[in-house]
């Protein structure tokens, strides 16, 4: 059986239950709050995107506070890139990298990726337009250096997460404050994004 069509039986089935079931899921982890079942669901929405992520992280954050949703979330969305990464790794680890330099833009992006592999996916983990989902496949097939992935991964999703557990934590009784460290966020965005243009496309 070929690879990809494995990887579809087993994910498809998995995607409808986690669909059907979404809300008692999340009522049993309410009911069976700790830090390990908590990972488990935050990694389960990350793998199989049934809710928009930053609304999970919002109801995390807004259910067991900014701290504990923000730590299990960056957790949870963590352990599904690594999952996801090695699982197309593992698909697309001859022609992968063939396919992808017969497509002249996403050649260049590869050559991009491999020369600053972590500044790279370090900005396209804090900006909050890239899918996340379609950084880990992207990684995976162009079979980039693994442990420059995990440490940008893990570096990036802080800030994202840090704000969207703050919010669904602290949004309605200081509405205020939460504005203002989202305002920080976005002006510590376009400061990133300058200095990445400025620095490897000399502008």
């Amino acid at each position: 059986m070929k690879k990809w069509l494995l990887l579809t039986l087993l994910y498809l089935p998995a995607l409808i239950f986690l669909l059907l079931y979404r809300n008692e899921i999340l009522t049993w982890a309410q009911d069976h709050a700790n830090y390990f079942n908590l990972t488990l669901i935050a990694t389960l929405f990350a793998l199989f995107p049934v809710l928009p992520y930053k609304l999970v992280i919002g109801l995390l954050g807004y259910s067991f506070g900014a701290a504990m949703g923000g730590i299990v979330t960056w957790l949870g969305t963590t352990i599904a890139s690594i999952m996801v990464y090695i699982m197309f790794r593992w698909l697309f680890q001859e022609k992968g990298r063939l396919y992808l330099e017969r497509v002249p833009i996403l050649s260049r992006l590869t050559a991009l990726f491999e020369q600053h592999t972590f500044s790279t996916i370090l900005l396209a983990r804090m900006l909050p337009i890239i899918p996340q989902m379609g950084v880990n496949i992207y990684a995976g097939t162009a079979s980039l250096p693994f442990w420059h992935y995990l440490l940008a991964t893990s570096i990036g999703k802080i800030p994202s997460i840090a704000l969207y557990a703050y919010a669904g934590g602290n949004l309605l009784e200081h509405p205020l404050q939460t504005a203002g460290i989202a305002l920080i966020y976005v002006i510590m965005l376009v400061i990133a994004f300058a200095a990445y243009k400025y620095r490897f496309f000399k502008i």
